[in-house]
Order: structure tokens, then C-alpha cells, then sequence
């Protein structure tokens, strides 16, 4: 049972603290000052409950938000509800934590205990030189990969079935709930691809600084032997820049930018592409504007060819930015169950591309649709699953888009 992912409902979560709130706020109230830090965590609770309760239900099914306090709530409910033998089966070989007000009445202290121990890990300053890579090179990325549940599993063993190999596989942040010591290692480092000789890279996910960033910081990159979460790679004709965009949420902590554009200064004529968590623009999320900013003067002189992230469950392939150039494309798509759009109509048995029109904040491009057959049950109700792999051949790169069970799919004919 302890090996199984255990997953948490919203619904089943909001509906609990709803109820065990004014119990645990008279019980505050009660409390001499010392007790302040409870009535903060109860605050950030009561302020995440609107926040959860505006998540879908999606019953068996993983579901999380970008809220600190909820995550950690999920992460702490998902370890308390298999030591009392309360979960049920759900799809995929998960577990579905079983619980109610009166659980996390029980609760509260050991969730207070563990809460007011996280701190953010100690920022790490990375190599401010890029290492090389060869000029004829295979990379495969995914992100929101670490569910270790639906297709997750499957993009791995496709990616690690490659008899091409690759030199280079990378993570872009996001192991589900909140990066703990466990779930890094459950979800993201059991399961992580064994290909000879490839390094393994993984970049920072705002779920795993939730906990501060230790498990991410102490756990993955320690595994991976990769020195900070922050780097680069070049060859004669390409500068890969990988950047931590959640250490500083959806911005560039620590000397990120003046080390950028350090690297660029040196690389000659080489083509930049960046990869990072967070996205500078969406068409169906939010901005971001601190990214944005802090990059300006090299978006606007054009010296960014492609920016890879995640952060969005989907797969968009953008047209070239009117203003920067660039290409960017958000690959979040590798593991986390994300809703199909209704208007989209009936999903396809096949993957099909969906044009998108450009908005006032973002250029035009193509999403990823169709079915999920790793969600049992539920197949028509969430897009497909899948991971990307870049070609490198001296002045050339090519991008494949595969499905999970690694087989590629067809690019639209205008990108």
C-alpha cells in the first residue's frame, strides 16, 4: 500500500476544512500568544479554502492548485490516510485518501509540527561557464511529469526503450504535491528513465519549493550530480541555457539574468534556446512579466530562437513571437491529468492539433488534443499525455513531439 501514489479529491479537502475550521479557529482563540504561528497557518488555510473549492471535482482523479498551504495539506492528508487504512482504490493503481473534519481535527497539531519546520533551502549559485555538449546530440524532455501516475510512467519507459539513446534527459520541474523527500522519490526518482550514459537534469518546480526546495535541492539534484538548478550547455552551434524560475516564483532568483546574459555576450553567433518551469506568455494561463522583464533586452534584440516550458498541463506549440521571434512551446503535458475543453468537441481517438488565435498578450499557435487512455474511466475528458525530443545535428535542430508510448506525432504544417 505504501508504495502506491495516493491522491487527495478537492472536494472531499474542501469540504473537511470547511467544516473544521471554526473549530480550529475557536481553539485558537483560546491559545495564549505564543501560539501565533497557529493562527498564521489558520489564516493561510481559510484564505486557500476559495481556492479549492474552485478546483473541479474530479472523483479517483489526481487534482492539485498553485496554492503553498493546499499543497502541503494534499501532501500531509495523502501520508496520514493510509496509516488509519482510510483509502480506496482509484484509476491508474492509485490510492484515494479517505478522510473528514474530524480527521483533520485529529490532525492539525502534526500538520502544524511539519509546517512550521519548512524553510526555503539555501539558494545554490550554479557554474557560471557552460559545459559542453557534442554538435550531433538527442535530448528528451518533459514536464509535470512527476505524478508517477497516468502517463508519466509510460513516457519513461518509451524514453528509456529508445534505442537511438540520447545524451541529455530533463525534467522541468513539478513533482507532485509539494516536492517532498517522498514524494521525489515515489513519483519522480523511482520512476525516472535509466538511459546509458545520458545525464539526467531537472529543473525547479513551484510544487517543490512548497517545501522549500529541500528534497529538490538535497534528493534530485544530488542524484543526478548536477551542482545547482540552474545551467547551461554549448557546442559550436547552440547555447542551451536552463534556468530556475520557481526558487523566485515565475522570475529569475539569485545572478540567473546577469549570468544569461554573461553567456550570451560569449556565444558568438550560436543560437540561444532557453528551458525553464514557468512560461513568459499563454494563450490559456497566466503571463509572466517578471520573466519577461528581467530578459528584455534579449528578447528584443532577437537572441532567443526557442524557449521550451512547462508549469501548463498541455502541449502548445506557438508561432514565432511577432516582437522577439522566438518559438516558444510549453510541454507540460507529460504526467499530470489536465480537462479537454468542451468547446473542442468530442475527443479524437487520434492526437489532432487545435489552432489557437493570437491574443493581445500571446502569439497564436497549436494545442494537443485527444484522448488519455491512462486515466480509466475517464479517456475522453483528458488530453493526451506525451513528452518531446530535440535533435541536434551542428546547425540544426529538430523537435518531435511523442505521445507516451513514445510514438511521434505529426507537427502541424505551419509550424
Amino acid at each position: 500500500m505504501a508504495d502506491q501514489a495516493q491522491i487527495v479529491s478537492s472536494a472531499r479537502m474542501a469540504g473537511s476544512l470547511e467544516q473544521a475550521l471554526p473549530k480550529l479557529n475557536a481553539m485558537a482563540r483560546l491559545e495564549s500568544a505564543e501560539n501565533e504561528g497557529v493562527r498564521v497557518l489558520l489564516r493561510d488555510l481559510q484564505n486557500a479554502l476559495p481556492t479549492i473549492q474552485a478546483e473541479p471535482e474530479r472523483p479517483g482523479i489526481m487534482v492539485t492548485s498553485r496554492d503553498k498551504t493546499s499543497s502541503l495539506l494534499q501532501t500531509f492528508l495523502a501520508q496520514q490516510a493510509p496509516k488509519t487504512g482510510k483509502v480506496d482504490s482509484a484509476p491508474a493503481g492509485a490510492l484515494e485518501a479517505k478522510f473528514d473534519s474530524n480527521d483533520i481535527l485529529g490532525w492539525f497539531g502534526s500538520f502544524f509540527t511539519w509546517w512550521k519546520k519548512i524553510k526555503p533551502h539555501p539558494w545554490v549559485a550554479g557554474d557560471p561557464q557552460p559545459a559542453e555538449f557534442p554538435d550531433v546530440a538527442r535530448i528528451a524532455l518533459m514536464a509535470d511529469w512527476g505524478t508517477g501516475l497516468y502517463g508519466a510512467p509510460h513516457c519513461a519507459a518509451s524514453i528509456q526503450a529508445d534505442k537511438a539513446g540520447y545524451y541529455m534527459v530533463m525534467h522541468q520541474g513539478d513533482v507532485y504535491y509539494s516536492g517532498t523527500d517522498d514524494e521525489m522519490r515515489s513519483r519522480f526518482l523511482n520512476l525516472w528513465p535509466k538511459v546509458d550514459g545520458a545525464l539526467s537534469r531537472g529543473l525547479n518546480g513551484n510544487h517543490e519549493m512548497y517545501t522549500g526546495g529541500d528534497a529538490y535541492f538535497g534528493t534530485a539534484l544530488k542524484s543526478f550530480g548536477q551542482p545547482a538548478s540552474y545551467f547551461a550547455l554549448q557546442n559550436k552551434n547552440w547555447l542551451l541555457a536552463c534556468l530556475d524560475t520557481a526558487y523566485a516564483d515565475h522570475d529569475l532568483a539569485g545572478d540567473q539574468a546577469a549570468w544569461l546574459t554573461t553567456l550570451i555576450q560569449q556565444a558568438g553567433d550560436r543560437k540561444v534556446v532557453l528551458f525553464s518551469h514557468h512560461q513568459p506568455y499563454s494563450l490559456l494561463d497566466v503571463q509572466g512579466p517578471k520573466l519577461v522583464a528581467k530578459l528584455q533586452q534579449h528578447l528584443a534584440a532577437g537572441r532567443i530562437s526557442a524557449w521550451y516550458w512547462g508549469h501548463e498541463h498541455r502541449c502548445v506549440l506557438y508561432d514565432a513571437h511577432e516582437t522577439f521571434r522566438l518559438l516558444g512551446r510549453c510541454i507540460g503535458h507529460a504526467g499530470f491529468p489536465e480537462f479537454r475543453k468542451t468547446d473542442w468537441g468530442p475527443a479524437p481517438a487520434q492526437p489532432v492539433w487545435h489552432r489557437l488565435d493570437k491574443t493581445a498578450d500571446s502569439p497564436g499557435g497549436f494545442v494537443l488534443d485527444g484522448r488519455n487512455d491512462y486515466i480509466t474511466g475517464h479517456e475522453t475528458e483528458y488530453g493526451p499525455h506525451g513528452y518531446v525530443t530535440l535533435e541536434f545535428d551542428n546547425d540544426q535542430m529538430t523537435e518531435f513531439v511523442h505521445q507516451a508510448d513514445g510514438t511521434v506525432i505529426e507537427l502541424p504544417k505551419a509550424v
